[in-house]
């Protein structure tokens, strides 16, 4: 968290200029208001409102990236109409946070805080290990050429984040990790046959 915010403000002189550099690397802003629906600021209603802030797609609004850079976190992880084949790549993702919240003037201070998360899928290969090798660690997806996921790509300092922009776009040199995967877990659960299945067995005692 520290490192992240260390970041904006290298790359952003005020704080609107920090959110709105957060926003292009993650493809929403705080609240959860989408850049394709909210390109030039924060929209908190829009952001709690579960059924519009979901409702749109890449092609038609927003086919360049300029509200939504082209590889950010959300349009890699979810790029919805433009990838082939999407129906395959489903999956049903939560997430919790732990750790205590670090205050927004605060140093990181080396306490363990992050975020857990859940995902549930018909097959790994085709859907969880292909969002996470293809659409977060693929440096040249949507032909980006030296690109990862800017939040859960793995960073090594070399690579570059494009923002763009009319008619000059910005360009992010060196970026760095911020995150880092502390360990996970793979849980096969029964599907619907075997649970109903299940529950037609008598019961044990």
């Amino acid at each position: 968290m520290g490192r992240f915010r260390d970041f904006l403000r290298e790359h952003g002189k005020t704080h609107e200029e920090q959110e709105l550099i957060a926003a292009k690397l993650m493809g929403r802003w705080r609240s959860g208001a989408p850049l394709t629906l909210a390109p030039e600021k924060d929209d908190p209603a829009l952001g709690a409102d579960a059924q519009r802030n979901n409702d749109f797609n890449y092609k038609e609004v927003d086919p360049h990236g300029y509200a939504v850079p082209l590889g950010s976190h959300m349009r890699r992880m979810n790029p919805r109409d433009t990838a082939a084949n999407m129906n395959r790549r489903r999956m049903i993702r939560r997430g919790a946070t732990y750790g205590p919240h670090l205050p927004e003037d605060a140093p990181e201070d080396g306490v363990e805080r992050g975020i857990a998360a859940f995902v549930i899928c018909g097959s790994l290969i085709r859907q969880f290990e292909f969002a996470q090798n293809v659409w977060a660690n693929d440096r040249n997806f949507h032909e980006l050429g030296n690109e990862r996921d800017p939040i859960i790509g793995a960073q090594d300092g070399t690579l570059e984040y494009k923002i763009p922009k009319r008619p000059i776009r910005k360009k992010i040199t060196g970026l760095p990790a911020f995150t880092t995967v502390r360990g996970g877990a793979y849980f096969f659960l029964p599907g619907i046959k075997a649970l109903r299945y299940l529950a037609t067995l008598d019961e044990v005692h």
